[in-house]
């Protein structure tokens, strides 16, 4: 293998590749990357046998071949080098990469010790509109569940039919559910680490995206960068039962006010995470506030729209931040029932993005 490319391209693609490797791998070869050339570009693969990752980048190739090497050594030492056209070389059990006044060679591992990277199959891709799925993904990913012995939720759920994307997760506690617009059909539930990894390929801005289950596998492709994951066995549950189909109070709230209140109420929750919103129709105003026998006591009133009724209930503040980190509208809606139901937030105007959060019962 031989071929001639620049710093920066070869910089953007080892960023892409880089991320999904452990630094803990049991098998030598998954500390690698492979690099392959194939119709005139540079492939870089990547895999932790869960999911993998392929991206091309430009290249003038002078001598085809394929080969691994180290990821992080890799990656670090191109990271460092000018911005200048590279050579790289595979020669003699080494990488050699060469710049006008700099040469370095690295070890390899032999291409064919590469575990083997699933191909796409499916011929009726699923079409998604880029930025809108990054932005569903980040909307509902921080609500995922952790607990592995729960491994249906460990997910976000998605469903596409009749010409909508809905994408959901939960961890029990709470529940964000984020529908947009899709071309296709399929129900599945993708690896929170998959779609987190999907998000980062796609803030990069890219044109085009789409995504083909295969049996037990989903495949994601924007036609530079293509994502191959193993889905979560299992079925979702139905979280449509847990939100409530009606409501007696409803808030309307200054989003950044909500925000800087809960964080400086914050300071006095540590060691349990919960604040207490008291909302008064007869007052118009949403108070945050919360208390602790070691460090003091919080209280700040926010005007707001109160309608139906007052009272309070006590959540977990980092819940509600989750939320308010991924919308930018200027009003946030909150849906009470009663202080042992759920909340449910949303922002004004928008019906396809809601965010339940369960009360903490004293």
């Amino acid at each position: 293998m031989k071929l001639i490319c620049t710093q920066e391209n070869l910089k953007t693609g080892l960023t892409a590749a880089s991320r999904i490797i452990s630094s803990i791998n049991t098998l030598p070869i998954l500390n690698n990357l492979l690099l392959k050339t194939e119709e005139g570009q540079l492939k870089i693969f990547s895999t932790n046998l869960e999911l993998a990752i392929n991206t091309a980048i430009g290249c003038k190739v002078e001598k085809e071949g394929q080969t691994t090497v180290v990821a992080k050594t890799f990656n670090e030492l191109v990271n460092n080098l000018p911005n200048n056209n590279l050579l790289l070389e595979n020669e003699n059990g080494k990488l050699l990469i060469q710049t006008e006044n700099q040469t370095f060679k690295i070890k390899t591992l032999p291409a064919e010790e590469f575990p083997f990277i699933p191909q796409n199959q499916n011929n009726n891709p699923i079409i998604l509109e880029p930025e809108s799925f990054k932005a569903a993904i980040n909307q509902v990913s921080f609500a995922v569940s952790t607990n592995q012995a729960q491994p249906e939720i460990s997910g976000i759920y998605f469903l596409l039919r009749a010409g909508e994307v809905r994408l959901a997760a939960t961890d029990r506690y709470r529940l964000a559910e984020k529908i947009i617009k899709g071309q296709g059909e399929g129900e599945v539930i993708i690896p929170q680490k998959c779609a987190v990894e999907l998000a980062r390929v796609l803030a990069g801005g890219v044109e085009k995206l789409e995504a083909s289950i295969n049996e037990n596998q989903i495949f994601f492709s924007t036609g530079r960068t293509q994502i191959v994951s193993r889905l979560v066995d299992g079925q979702y549950p139905d979280y449509k039962s847990i939100i409530p189909e009606s409501f007696n109070t409803t808030i309307s709230v200054d989003r950044n006010k909500l925000y800087g209140a809960l964080k400086t109420n914050a300071l006095f929750s540590q060691g349990t995470n919960s604040v207490k919103l008291e909302y008064s129709q007869a007052e118009q105003k949403l108070t945050i506030s919360s208390e602790s026998q070691e460090l003091g006591s919080g209280v700040v009133d926010i005007a707001s729209k109160v309608e139906g009724g007052s009272g309070n209930l006590l959540l977990n503040f980092r819940y509600v931040l989750d939320f308010l980190s991924q919308v930018s509208g200027e009003k946030i809606m909150v849906k009470v029932v009663n202080d042992s139901s759920p909340a449910v937030f949303s922002v004004e105007g928008d019906s396809n993005y809601l965010y339940l959060v369960m009360p903490i019962k004293i």
